[in-house]
């Protein structure tokens, strides 16, 4: 039973970490267990309540700290940290035309209007979602 129990270990982590959540995890540890527990040369009933007992434990007790990994809010990165920014128009929007560039961030952007008004140079915007390469941009009253 050694062998089965060290082939289902590795086949477990292999599993594992082929996937990008926690699925089997607990698993190979009570492969492992019972792996431990054939080389001790005790019986299969064991070896099966240790799996069991052990994958059980282990779900229990790490299930709650996985979930809390799991659900962690992700943060913004890249291009996307700049959703809600504002940048200048360096040259002006025009999305019948196509053309159009903003400077945010020290990094200068692609841009089109999000009502398909045209911006002057200049203007402030608020940057409102990304296509592709390009920014979609709302003019910012100068009120705000």
């Amino acid at each position: 039973m050694t062998l089965f129990w060290t082939i289902l270990t590795i086949a477990l982590i292999v599993l594992e970490a082929s996937t990008a959540q926690f699925i089997c995890i607990w698993f190979a540890g009570g492969a492992f267990a019972s792996l431990i527990v054939a080389l001790c040369s005790l019986g299969l009933w064991t070896q099966i309540v240790v799996f069991v007992l052990i994958s059980a434990l282990l779900l229990i007790f790490t299930k709650k700290f996985v979930n809390k990994l799991k659900s962690k809010p992700s943060e913004k990165t890249n291009a996307d940290a700049l959703i809600g920014e504002t940048a200048v128009v360096i040259s002006p929007i025009s999305n019948t035309q196509g053309t159009g560039s903003v400077k945010t961030h020290g990094m200068v952007w692609s841009a089109r209007s999000d009502d398909g008004s045209d911006i002057d140079e200049g203007t402030l915007i608020l940057v409102k979602q990304i296509q592709g390469v390009k920014l979609i941009v709302s003019q910012i009253d100068k009120e705000d």
